[in-house]
C-alpha cells in the first residue's frame, strides 16, 4: 500500500516537472555577439502594503559597451503603485556595461496598496539598451506580482483552553478509574 502511494506521488511529481517551464532569459544578437537579460526572480509575492522589487541580470557579450536607455512594463498595474524610477541604469558601472561584463541591479518596484486585500499583475518588462554605434535594442522578460492578505488564525481564548484541558483531565481520570 505504501509503495502504491509513493509511486503515485512520484508520477505526480514527474507530471508537474514535465509541464513546469524553466525561465528563459531574453538573448539578442548585437554587434559581434549577444546581450542577455533575465529577471533574478520574475514572479514576486507579497501582502498588502509590501513593496516588491524586481532585480535584473544583464550579460553583455556584444563586442562593444552598452548603456541602459529605459525600462517600461507592458500593461497597467492595479492594486498599488508602479515605480520605474528605481531602475539603476547600470549606475554601479558608471552607466556603461563593458563587453564581457555582467551586472545584477534594481529594475522596478511595485508598492501594494495596504487597503487592497489581493491583486495580480503580470506582463513584460522592456529593457532598452544602446550600443556604442547608437543602435537601440529592446530586451523582454515576463513578470508577475501576486498580493494576498495573510490568513489570520484565531487563537482560542484562555478560558476555553483551560476548560478543555480540565474536561480532558476529568475524562482521562474517569476512564482510568474503571
Amino acid at each position: 500500500m505504501l509503495y502504491r502511494m509513493l509511486f503515485g506521488i512520484l508520477i505526480g511529481c514527474l507530471g508537474l516537472a514535465t509541464f513546469a517551464g524553466v525561465a528563459q532569459a531574453d538573448t539578442v544578437s548585437a554587434g559581434t555577439g549577444s546581450i542577455t537579460f533575465a529577471l533574478v526572480n520574475a514572479d514576486l509575492t507579497g501582502t498588502p502594503g509590501d513593496t516588491l522589487t524586481w532585480q535584473y541580470d544583464v550579460t553583455n557579450n556584444s563586442g562593444e559597451a552598452i548603456q541602459a536607455a529605459y525600462v517600461t512594463p507592458s500593461g497597467s498595474f492595479s492594486g498599488g503603485t508602479a515605480d520605474a524610477s528605481v531602475f539603476d541604469a547600470f549606475s554601479s558601472l558608471g552607466g556603461t556595461l563593458p563587453d564581457g561584463a555582467s551586472l545584477i541591479g534594481t529594475l522596478f518596484n511595485f508598492s501594494a496598496d495596504p487597503s487592497v486585500p489581493s491583486s495580480f499583475n503580470s506582463g513584460t518588462f522592456d529593457l532598452g539598451v544602446v550600443l556604442e554605434d547608437g543602435t537601440l535594442i529592446d530586451l523582454f522578460e515576463n513578470y508577475s506580482a501576486t498580493i494576498t492578505a495573510p490568513v489570520n488564525v484565531p487563537e482560542p481564548r484562555s478560558l476555553t483552553l483551560l476548560l478543555s484541558g480540565l474536561l480532558i483531565g476529568v475524562f482521562t481520570l474517569r476512564r482510568a478509574g474503571r
